[in-house]
């Protein structure tokens, strides 16, 4: 099996590098919010959307719960587009291969990591050494959209929340299992024990920020998270770009949106442990 995911990632890359040298070569139209210090460094958006894309590991010092991200658009001619294709087909293939070796053997998987590692990787950018593999950066489809917009609005959803329901005899089994002996989880046990049979629960995670692109298309609207940038259908690779509304590389600090008022979430977690919160019947 470690032979196998290693040859889909060979193909992965080879196909990454299809796709990144057809767009040096054809220089589409692109937009890309770029720091100063890239602008600096290399003003070409392409260039960065390039690496971006071709980037497989974990940079430098990056904390290894972050993902490289950057939004945009790309003008994608109908030959991108076949190679766009190839891309999120082979990271499809690495995905499930990957998925089945770490279910199989956790020693299997940090060994075809290990492998992986040492893979030759080239990039469009130099960076300063392979070190490890970053398998959502690698398993992340490019985002294509099949209609060509009118106009984008680029904004940051930056208070999201993943809210999913949870059963009393779910939280008493994860609460069992970080330690029944210990006297916080003993006190969440009482807690849990003590409320009403109908009480729901639900366990709340606040989500990383994330750029949202908001396209106004032919047909009507549609907003979609945009961590890398979108490409989208091209007749020429200079086709101008549709009207795009930009917004700063990194997000608003405090909320942008007022509260729901008919929030039903209780004010704080009654199973801190868990994140678990009950939510209101009325």
């Amino acid at each position: 099996m470690i032979t196998e995911l290693v040859r889909a990632f060979r193909q992965l890359t080879q196909s990454i590098d299809s796709l990144t040298g057809h767009l040096l070569d054809e220089q589409p139209l692109a937009h890309v919010r770029l720091t100063d210090n890239e602008a600096a460094t290399n003003p070409s958006p392409l260039t960065w959307a390039c690496d971006l894309i071709s980037d497989l590991s974990y940079q430098g010092q990056q904390d290894g719960r972050t993902t490289r991200t950057r939004h945009g658009l790309i003008n994608a001619t109908p030959a991108t587009q076949a190679l766009i294709a190839d891309v999120n087909e082979r990271k499809q293939d690495f995905t499930l291969l990957a998925r089945a070796l770490r279910e199989h053997s956790n020693d299997a998987w940090q060994d075809a990591c290990n492998e992986l590692n040492g893979h030759p990787m080239r990039t469009m950018l130099t960076h300063s050494g392979l070190t490890r593999l970053h398998l959502k950066q690698c398993t992340r489809s490019l985002l294509f959209s099949t209609e060509r917009p009118l106009s984008c609005r680029f904004s940051w959803y930056a208070n999201g929340k993943s809210i999913v329901r949870m059963s009393h005899a779910t939280a008493q089994e994860k609460l069992l299992a970080l330690g029944e002996h210990k006297d916080h989880i003993q006190a969440q046990l009482h807690v849990l024990g003590n409320l009403r049979p109908d009480t729901q629960l639900a366990q709340v995670q606040t989500l990383a920020p994330t750029v949202r692109a908001n396209l106004v298309l032919p047909t009507g609207r549609r907003a979609l998270n945009c961590p890398l940038p979108l490409f989208i259908p091209a007749q020429q690779a200079n086709e101008p770009l549709p009207i795009i509304k930009d917004i700063e590389l990194s997000p608003p600090e405090g909320r942008t949106r007022k509260s729901r008022a008919d929030g039903r979430l209780s004010e704080s977690p009654i199973l801190p442990s868990l994140r678990v919160f009950s939510i209101r019947s009325d």
